[in-house]
This record gives structure tokens, C-alpha cells and sequence, in this order.
């Protein structure tokens, strides 16, 4: 899940694109403040951000939900913790 924070001119503008498999964009999602994208990935889904203009500061939250068998382990906060099913 991303969530913009951006608040500068033109910072709607800057959400995250969805991608063919050749990098074609086929859509945007709105990058208005304190609105998201939910991404499930898949094996045939790509998302990304084309290149274009950005005058300010892109800022986004990114939440991943995890389960144990997750292997890019190196992407979480606590890469040596386990990943549990309870809070704490």
C-alpha cells in the first residue's frame, strides 16, 4: 500500500503508474495527499513511476503486509526479527 503526503504544486501528478510487461504506462493513480494505492503483485502485474518532471519533494508511505515465508527480507524495517502473527 502507498499513501502520498506530497502537498506541493503539481504533487497530484506524481502517483505511481501501472505498467505493461514492455514499461507502456496504462495508468496513473491519483497522487493527491492522503490518498493511496492498494498493489497486489503478481507474476504478470507491474507497477513503477515513469519519468517525468517533479518540482519538489515526492513523499509517500509505503506499507507492505508480510508473512513468514516473505524473502525480500531485506526491504523490512527489523530484517533480523521474525515475522509473526501478533502485535509486539
Amino acid at each position: 500500500m502507498l499513501i502520498y503526503l506530497s502537498t506541493g504544486p503539481g504533487s497530484a501528478e506524481w502517483g505511481t503508474d501501472l505498467m505493461s510487461p514492455t514499461g507502456e504506462v496504462l495508468g496513473r493513480s491519483p497522487g493527491s495527499a492522503n490518498s493511496g494505492l492498494i498493489f497486489v503483485p503478481a507474476a504478470d502485474t507491474w507497477h513503477g513511476f515513469a519519468r517525468r518532471p517533479i518540482s519538489g519533494v515526492r513523499r509517500s508511505l509505503i506499507i507492505n503486509y508480510v508473512r513468514p515465508e516473505w524473502r525480500s527480507r531485506h526491504e523490512l524495517a527489523f530484517p533480523n526479527r521474525p515475522v509473526t502473527g501478533r502485535a509486539g
